[in-house]
């Protein structure tokens, strides 16, 4: 019963965190079906490490010798497959070649919009030569082989933590189904991969949660959190949730315990608006049975019935002096004044908000 609970609402933070937040497609290419492109990653080995942990991604490099035979057939074969570029959004992309290029300019469709770029001749995916030829020293010194050379063309499939999972040292390209294959089996046996996109959110949701931490804002920081774990179960942002999500659920129960001790006769105001706030931060979670009890137990106590009927029709009031408000700032000012009205009445004698709409507006009567 709790598990079902729990994922019942697990789905509605989902719910309530896309009302939250405007996240676009987790892919490189557009809803207008235009073809995706190869993004390799701009940098260094040990950012290319970095992002896939980050990630949990699986790295696929490829070594491509200028000059040597199949270094063609391997650049216009593997790196031109659609369906491995496909593949490629769920990893990071490493492309090293030592080769120098004219640059060419390429027209292309971005969201629909047609755009010119410059781009290495040989390697489009790339501004210039320099992102290719940059990783090449660094990939000879990591890979070469025990005698000192280093097999060309080259692929290589590493985990998210870097191990090989998979390499392709024969100095022929392998087939796009092999490599295809390889990185299936990597993506399989790893777990789901953010994408870049994907990655940005998460270290979104990553940042509001550490900032509702330190607001104590327990339950945005639960919900945040719940955010990372709808998008990745695995790897290093899910143990950072799953723990997070610990200390916000220990923080709501010693909040509510914290509340109940400051009921008493007389002193109710100020808990019970923190639990009215409570309940509602904490509806599209597990904690919401648990807060909404103790608000049944509080209404239920004879000794605060009277003041909690006091401070019930206290926010009331305030609810419809707000939506009065509202409506006189767009100049809907004969809908305001029949609210205005409703607060002068019999229910609402002794409240503050009453008090407030008599002294300034006393023509209402």
């Amino acid at each position: 019963m709790e598990q079902r609970s729990l994922k019942s609402a697990r789905m509605r933070g989902a719910l309530l965190l896309s009302a939250l937040i405007l996240t676009s497609s987790a892919s490189t290419h557009s809803s207008s079906g235009e073809t995706p492109r190869l993004r390799p990653h701009i940098g260094d080995l040990e950012s290319a490490a970095k992002e896939a942990l980050d990630r949990n991604a699986p790295t696929l490099i490829h070594i491509i010798l200028e000059g040597e035979e199949h270094n063609d057939a391997y650049r216009d074969e593997i790196l031109g497959d659609k369906e491995l570029v496909k593949l490629s959004e769920g990893c990071v992309v490493i492309i090293g070649n030592n080769g120098e290029h004219k640059q060419k300019t390429i027209k292309e469709k971005i969201d629909g919009i047609s755009k010119e770029r410059t781009a290495c001749s040989a390697f489009p995916m790339f501004e210039n030569c320099d992102g290719h030829r940059k990783i090449w020293n660094p990939l000879y010194h990591e890979y070469q082989d025990e005698n000192g050379e280093m097999g060309c063309p080259q692929t290589i499939v590493l985990s998210p933590s870097g191990e090989i999972d998979w390499r392709h040292n024969v100095r022929n390209p392998p087939s796009t189904g092999e490599v295809q294959s390889a990185l299936k089996a990597a993506q399989k046996k790893h777990g789901k991969s953010l994408t870049e996109e994907g990655l940005r959110t998460v270290k979104g949701h990553a940042a509001a949660a550490k900032n509702a931490e330190q607001a104590e804002k327990w339950a945005l920081a639960w919900t945040r959190y719940q955010g990372i774990l709808d998008l990745i179960s695995v790897g290093k942002w899910s143990k950072l949730s799953k723990l997070g999500q610990d200390r916000a659920g220990k923080a709501i129960s010693a909040q509510l315990a914290s509340l109940e001790e400051r009921f008493k006769p007389g002193e109710v105001e100020s808990p019970w608006r923190e639990l009215i706030a409570l309940t509602e931060a904490t509806k599209d979670t597990p904690f919401a049975r648990e807060v909404m009890a103790l608000k049944k137990k509080i209404e239920r106590d004879k000794s605060l019935k009277g003041d909690i009927n006091a401070i019930k029709t206290e926010m009331e009031a305030e609810s419809l002096w707000d939506e009065a408000d509202g409506l006189l700032r767009r100049g809907e000012e004969r809908k305001a004044m029949k609210l205005l009205k409703k607060l002068t009445g019999k229910k609402f004698i002794g409240t503050k908000t009453q008090a407030k709409v008599r002294e300034r507006f006393p023509e209402i009567g």
